[in-house]
């Protein structure tokens, strides 16, 4: 086998499989209070239905939206997402909840906990450094900008 081939087979088979989930109009899922792993996927509620029912758990999600003309009913259930929550449909909460939760593979954009149901996105903060990490990367920035300096200062003629 050629490196070229070797290398490109290598490659493919790092790259993570994704699969979003949508519900276009006329759509229907029920989850009947199972659970749906989404595996850092998006989850877009496009017209279409979805009921979790008591105890179910749509969870590992990375963006959820909802559109106009789409339902997404909670009856008791939750969704857990690391991204985005967008919801410009009808969402039931019937005493379920929606949570920003971190999952293996999935960034927390954003703080964790649970969402307002409210309409339109909730507003995300920028992410930041913590006073650690800041601490860390001082130094490393200060010895990288005095290599700089130095490389500078000696092409340039006395």
């Amino acid at each position: 086998m050629h490196t070229s081939t070797l290398a490109a087979a290598l490659l493919a088979a790092m790259v993570s499989a994704k699969a979003d989930w949508a519900l276009p109009a006329g759509a229907a899922a029920d989850l009947g209070g199972g659970t749906v792993s989404m595996g850092c996927s998006d989850l877009s509620v496009s017209g279409g239905t979805l009921a979790l029912g008591t105890g179910g758990a749509l969870v590992a999600a990375r963006d959820v939206s909802t559109s106009a003309g789409s339902s997404l009913a909670l009856n008791g259930g939750r969704v857990e997402l690391a991204g985005q929550w967008t919801s410009t449909g009808p969402v039931n909460a019937g005493n379920g909840q929606v949570l920003r939760v971190a999952s293996p593979g999935c960034l927390l954009a954003g703080p964790a906990g649970p969402i307002p149901l409210g309409g339109g996105a909730a507003p995300v903060p920028v992410p930041a450094l913590s006073p650690w990490a800041l601490a860390l990367l001082t130094p490393v920035v200060l010895a990288l900008a005095g290599r700089r300096r130095r490389a500078t200062a000696q092409t340039q003629p006395h």
